[in-house]
């Protein structure tokens, strides 16, 4: 039944190369093309996304061509739109605009390269299990620990557990794009927990600092606050929220990668 999904997944390479606290790695190129296991880290990403059964076309935003990054299928390419606001709208538009009749858009960040294509099938089919217009996923904490010790992820405190933000979005065609404040809220509270829960207000908020919070009010005062039907998705594996921001982290998923290069296994190869 959902091998007739049509997916379109764009993958943001926005970059600041004044705030960067892998400037050590990066040696004033992108992010997104810092070496690991023996190629640039949005090509993990991508070569993911292609070996998906639902992504048919992949869409690269803020990377210029000229970097001539091997990809395993071509890709579109969309110029820098600035931040990450801009870009997740720049790259919207295009799927929006290119691939009419799809069903989806995956929202994805270039810097969670241990993300492999079950663990990109399992997700897209969770959403697709409800009919919702935008779909976020989360790790609780227990799941992100387990699976990538010292990680250091910030977590929201619910009554149901703690959980990290993840860094792929699904979104409907539905959804209206051209809604700024919509995008402006999210971008703002991505990994900021704080900002997270002042999209709550001020009773929600105290119940959220006491801990007497649960997932299913906050996601409902959320989704309020968005004017969105939106769902968060608690997802079982922490390679979508495994994100690459400071050099210990790299070195995680460095060597993760390495030993999978190195036995030819991943991940939810199962699923």
């Amino acid at each position: 039944m959902g091998a007739s999904w049509s997916v379109i997944a764009t993958v943001s390479a926005g970059w600041d190369p004044e705030n960067d606290p892998l400037a050590e790695y990066t040696q004033g190129k992108p992010k997104a093309l810092i070496p690991i296991a023996g190629k640039p880290m949005i090509a993990h990403v991508v070569e993911a996304l292609a070996g998906s059964r639902y992504v048919e076309h992949i869409v690269v935003v803020a990377l210029d061509p000229s970097a001539r990054v091997e990809f395993p299928v071509p890709v579109a390419y969309v110029p820098d739109a600035g931040g990450i606001l801009e870009n997740a709208e720049a790259g919207l538009r295009y799927a929006l605009t290119h691939y009419p009749g799809l069903d989806g858009v995956l929202l994805c960040t270039s810097d969670i390269p241990t993300i492999t294509s079950p663990i990109v099938d399992a997700l897209i089919e969770e959403c697709f299990r409800t009919d919702h217009d935008l779909y976020y996923t989360i790790i609780e904490r227990s799941v992100m620990e387990q699976r990538f010790p010292g990680s250091r992820r910030s977590y929201v405190h619910l009554s149901d557990g703690d959980f990290a933000g993840g860094d792929i979005l699904l979104v409907r065609p539905g959804l209206v794009v051209t809604e700024r404040e919509l995008w402006r809220k999210l971008s703002a509270a991505r990994k900021n927990a704080l900002r997270q829960a002042s999209l709550l207000g001020l009773w929600p908020f105290i119940k959220l600092i006491t801990r007497r919070l649960s997932l299913a009010e906050a996601e409902r005062r959320a989704c309020k606050a968005l004017n969105v039907r939106g769902r968060a998705v608690p997802f079982p594996y922490a390679e979508v929220g495994m994100d690459v921001d400071k050099p210990f982290q790299l070195e995680i998923v460095r060597a993760e990668l390495e030993a999978r290069a190195g036995t030819g296994s991943s991940p939810c190869t199962g699923c």
